[in-house]
């Protein structure tokens, strides 16, 4: 079960819950749709956050659209309370889930969504091993979806760091992250840059 922190009160999570009610009002309608359908949708929604600049008014689609993505590519649907974990994610706040809770699959939801300002997401992890084996589990999902994926991995060039880094979303460890942050910093010119600016990450 999930603990939220970062003091959620009762409005906060009755708003949440609310929420997750009209992601689930859309189960129906969006289980119709073909997989074409499937990345218009997600194009327009893209193309409306670029106008709104408002996430709140994409959110319910973004999520329910990629617990659809899962469902067929992957065969998992995410709960209910893995839909919760997916807003405090994307609000800036801390879920904590235990070993088999699906953390890996609860991380889909906010970086897809956050995937749509096409600024870029990272999704930062311990080890070389978690970050290629995520990316390479869910990158099924996100492309379904239309959207991009890379992976940094130790020994990549500069040129295959700065290809992956420009995906809508990118696995990467701390330690590459960090020292590609270092090196960017040391950088005579912008063509010796990898990173784009930093715009959202979960770790």
């Amino acid at each position: 079960m999930f603990n939220f922190f970062n003091t959620l009160n009762r409005d906060d999570l009755a708003d949440i819950k609310e929420t997750v009610k009209k992601i689930n009002a859309l189960e129906d309608e969006i289980a119709l749709l073909s997989e074409r359908e499937i990345k218009e949708y997600v194009t327009q929604l893209i193309q409306r956050y670029q106008v709104e600049q408002n996430f709140d008014s994409i959110l319910c689609e973004s999520f329910a659209l990629t617990r659809e993505a899962s469902k067929r590519i992957l065969g998992l649907r995410h709960f209910d309370t893995q839909l919760m974990g997916g807003i405090v994610l994307h609000n800036g706040q801390i879920a904590e889930m235990k070993t088999g809770e699906g953390k890996t699959l609860v991380g889909t939801l906010p970086v897809v969504l956050n995937a749509l300002a096409l600024k870029g997401g990272h999704v930062v992890t311990v080890n070389d091993y978690l970050a290629k084996r995520d990316k390479q589990w869910m990158s099924q999902l996100y492309r379904y979806l239309g959207l991009s994926v890379g992976l940094i991995q130790e020994n990549m060039t500069s040129d295959e760091r700065r290809k992956n880094y420009a995906a809508d979303i990118t696995y990467v460890t701390n330690s590459e992250l960090a020292f590609d942050y270092l090196r960017d910093n040391m950088a005579s010119s912008v063509e010796e840059l990898v990173l784009r600016d930093f715009y959202y990450c979960i770790i």
